[in-house]
């Protein structure tokens, strides 16, 4: 008994030792890894809006939090940091930013282009982003990675990560869509199509939302009730979208009508609004300068066809005739022309034929 606890004390201490040893490698190899990396971030500053954290380093958490559709620019100084003395070019290097799980738990990440650095040298990049107009509130990684190569083909990468803390207000309904189809009208004034797309981005559900279009000089008054709309990013529920149609009244001066897109939410206290900009042109002051344009032409001698089944235009030359000149709107046939030739045609055939008889007489005397 004593024989066999004593093996199983000598198997755990020759493991326990196996993993101590292997502990100690790894490290080792990793700190020999890190110590020949000279590829490093001299500084890191991170633009969220229009406010700047400067200086940061590995492990921070940026400053300003981001709020929906937030600009979120990176600004990254790499240095190769040989010396002078040991003078190598790294070369090849790219830096990659991401922000991971930010988007619908997809990552948002982007590359600079690849560059050199000499020895002692620095260089800064600018990588931008934007935060999602539907995305959580919460805090996101963000990881920032570097690597290049020196001369003699040995691999250096450095990495730091940061935080991005997102924020949201509690009730925000913001219009992404707003447009007008036609958005410039003369004759045909009826069935003008505005299109809204609303989304609730904030942090709390939305019910008994109001949705108009509207433009008091045209007569434009169109409402519509939604029941909810809820705090879920990405999600049907969060957003609504329908499509109006309005006609324009005849008697409408010629101008350009703003059409506002409005939405009313946590009850009436709040509102989003956007607006879209309808041209109406005059039909009778078109029509006449078309008028206008083919009196014109046919006084150069251009006359202009419209045919009947494709609708195209066509212009025909006609050659003018010369002054004094008349034209018969009768056939070469119908004309007195043509008699008056028959006439002296029919002279001439009996003149030389009494000139025929007159000398077959006087051979035979």
């Amino acid at each position: 008994m004593a024989q066999e606890d004593n093996r199983a004390y000598k198997h755990v201490k020759i493991k326990v030792k196996s993993l101590f040893i292997g502990l100690i490698v790894f490290v080792f190899l990793m700190s020999t890894a890190y110590a020949q990396s000279k590829l490093i971030f001299s500084d890191i500053d991170v633009k969220v809006g229009s406010r700047t954290s400067k200086n940061l380093d590995d492990g921070d958490t940026i400053n300003d939090e981001a709020d929906p559709g937030d600009a979120v620019e990176f600004r990254v100084e790499v240095k190769n940091n040989f010396t002078n003395a040991e003078d190598l070019d790294i070369e090849g290097i790219t830096v990659e930013v991401t922000i991971e799980g930010i988007d619908d738990g997809d990552d948002l990440d982007d590359e600079s282009n690849d560059f050199d650095l000499r020895a002692g040298r620095d260089k800064r990049v600018n990588i931008k982003f934007q935060v999602p107009i539907e995305v959580d509130e919460d805090t996101f990684d963000v990881l920032i990675h570097a690597e290049g190569e020196d001369e003699n083909g040995t691999d250096h990468e450095v990495d730091a990560r940061l935080s991005l803390e997102v924020d949201k207000e509690s009730h925000k309904i913001i219009i992404t869509r707003n447009t007008l189809s036609p958005a410039e009208i003369s004759c045909s004034r009826k069935n003008v199509q505005a299109g809204l797309t609303a989304i609730n981005i904030g942090n709390e559900d939305e019910e008994d939302v109001t949705v108009s279009v509207s433009n008091s000089d045209l007569g434009i008054d169109l409402e519509q009730a939604v029941d909810e709309l809820t705090a879920e990013p990405n999600e049907d529920e969060s957003r609504f979208s329908n499509t109006y149609s309005f006609n324009v009244p005849n008697d409408a001066e010629t101008g350009s009508y703003p059409i506002l897109f409005r939405v009313l939410y946590d009850e009436d206290r709040k509102k989003a609004e956007e607006t879209a900009t309808l041209t109406v042109n005059d039909c009778a002051t078109a029509a006449k300068g078309t008028s206008s344009t083919t009196s014109s032409a046919s006084e150069e001698g251009d006359v202009v066809v419209i045919s009947p089944t494709t609708g195209r235009t066509t212009t025909a030359v006609v050659e003018e005739a010369p002054e004094g000149a008349t034209i018969s709107q009768e056939g070469f046939f119908k004309s007195n022309a043509f008699v008056t030739g028959i006439i002296i045609a029919e002279v001439v055939a009996v003149i030389v034929g009494i000139v025929l008889v007159v000398s077959l007489f006087r051979r035979r005397g």
